[in-house]
């Protein structure tokens, strides 16, 4: 039993002046609370042009000769011996471009829908990185090193930035490759800086998950409740407020019970577990998004005491970047119950805007659910997502594989654009396009190309990037970046640019010395600002 002349300090202050240094406390711990909250959205270090990152990810390195990169002296010297020589002789390419939009730029056949959208489109002709190799290379694109895990772009922006939206991650990556954790990982940052993936998955209006609502009708993890701050943290002690009826709920639950422990199924009042009512639900977009064991009144309390036992464990370590992620990322699941089974819902996006995407069960299908989900989640307030399309390793049945992955792609990408700008979000939209490296002007087994990483081409488009411009070129075959080289700092530094952040002063203090993104490289491709 404990004295009751031996007050804590908490204690104390309930007791003395009627409570009123407790209620000071309390406030004061609220602000410190919100104030250490990682997410929440920093300022950045001058104006950006752009609030956000849609990343359309093109696994495997697509051809920036039959692409984007108009090469009328490779297509004249077909047949000839390349540049090093060896059996592969030069091809042109198959496809024929052509100028487009007031701008001019030439573009391939290959995308016939994009090109329409040529005079939003900044395309980087110079690009090369270190590696020709796709593990390698796609390390680098994402987070600036190909040699030692890294944080990748998307972390370091939401790193820099925090999010706009408390109640969904602020970096997602769309339909990630197995293996693939590694690009989108916080490394030594914080962990609630990661990507959160999520599939695509189904057909029809109810796209990602159109099952994943709180079942009948129930009431959805909401901010303020049960005693929690406006950043959903649990606030101490929570347990030992918690009310009799909730308790004696939760306890049930825990037995699957719902009336009493010596009541019938058919006379408890709450009828199946909760788990029952869960069943049918398709939680595949992103696992575990819902719980099916507790309502999310009960889900606050498990939780509650779980995030107890994690800050008296912090609390005792000291600083532990483990413990923190974990409590970030229990909190932030729990909040996302509330928006994410809406943003990820596609059937109230009218049958216009699904043609518009491709969303019509052809093979423009899948892409474009993907670059649907980019729009409603950057217009929901997430920093940066990715979508990713992969297959783009074209050694052998070019002509039939590279038409083929276009087709799948060109009418979802154009319709992001058209979508973005008519909703007057393109402007505030960084949209990126590029794979890991580009491929050889010469043939490879007969019908392909090999890896090239000497020169290739990205596109920007919308968020403060000069629309309808070319910068940067290859030589008269395509081998390599001859006039406005971009390297892949210079790349990430000039991304960092458009969202308002320095990429020298954007860092993070680890193993004793302040890494950042662009490494001790990288300087801002200025001409291409708008």
């Amino acid at each position: 039993m404990s004295d009751p002349n031996n007050l804590s300090r908490r204690g104390a202050l309930k007791a003395v002046s009627s409570g009123f240094g407790y209620l000071a406390f309390a406030a004061l711990a609220t602000e410190q609370a919100r104030a250490n909250n990682p997410l929440d959205v920093k300022a950045p270090h001058f104006e950006p042009k752009a609030k956000r990152v849609i990343f359309l990810s093109m696994r495997g390195a697509p051809s920036h000769v039959d692409t984007f990169d108009h090469k009328p002296q490779l297509k004249r010297d077909t047949g000839k011996v390349g540049k090093y020589g060896g059996t592969g002789r030069l091809l042109g390419s198959p496809w024929e471009f052509r100028q487009r939009g007031e701008s001019g730029l030439w573009i391939s056949d290959l995308f016939p829908e994009l090109s329409k959208q040529a005079d939003e489109l900044c395309l980087l002709r110079g690009m090369h990185c270190d590696q020709p190799n796709h593990p390698q290379a796609t390390t680098q694109t994402h987070t600036g090193n190909f040699q030692f895990p890294r944080p990748s772009m998307g972390a370091w922006t939401l790193y820099g930035l925090g999010t706009e939206n408390e109640n969904l991650p602020g970096f997602i990556v769309l339909n990630p490759s197995p293996g693939d954790s590694g690009n989108y990982a916080s490394s030594f940052l914080p962990a609630i800086y990661q990507g959160t993936k999520m599939k695509a998955g189904g057909r029809g209006r109810g796209g990602f998950a159109q099952n994943m609502m709180q079942p009948n009708g129930g009431n959805r993890p909401g901010r303020n409740r049960m005693g929690q701050n406006q950043q959903g943290r649990p606030r101490r002690g929570m347990q030992s407020g918690m009310n009799s009826d909730l308790r004696r709920r939760y306890a049930e639950s825990r037995m699957g019970m719902s009336g009493g422990m010596g009541a019938s199924m058919q006379q408890r009042p709450f009828g199946r577990p909760v788990r029952d009512q869960f069943a049918q639900r398709d939680d595949s977009a992103i696992p575990n998004l819902t719980n099916r064991m507790l309502d999310p009144e009960l889900q606050r309390i498990q939780l509650d005491l779980i995030q107890d036992l994690n800050q008296n464990k912090l609390d005792r370590d000291g600083h532990q970047p483990q413990v923190e992620g974990m409590i970030e990322s229990f909190e932030l699941a729990y909040r996302m119950q509330s928006e994410m089974p809406e943003a990820v819902d596609l059937s109230d996006e009218s049958q216009d805007t699904l043609e518009l995407y491709g969303i019509n069960g052809s093979g423009t299908d899948d892409f474009g659910r993907q670059c649907l989900m980019a729009r409603r989640l950057a217009e929901r307030g997430v920093r940066f997502i990715e979508c990713v399309s992969p297959g783009w390793d074209h050694h052998r049945n070019l002509r039939d594989e590279m038409d083929d992955h276009c087709s799948q792609i060109d009418q979802p990408i154009a319709g992001l654009l058209q979508d973005l700008k008519q909703r007057g979000l393109l402007d505030e939209t960084l949209v990126i396009w590029a794979g890991e490296f580009g491929r050889t002007p010469h043939a490879q087994n007969g019908d392909g190309r090999d890896h090239n990483n000497k020169g290739y081409t990205t596109w920007l488009a919308g968020g403060g990037v000069r629309g309808g411009f070319n910068y940067g070129a290859t030589d008269e075959h395509g081998y390599e970046a001859v006039e406005g080289k971009c390297h892949i700092h210079d790349w990430h530094a000039t991304i960092l640019h458009l969202l308002g952040l320095d990429h020298e002063k954007l860092t993070y203090r680890y193993a004793g010395r302040d890494f950042r993104l662009t490494d001790v490289y990288g300087s801002v491709i200025r001409d291409i600002v708008g």
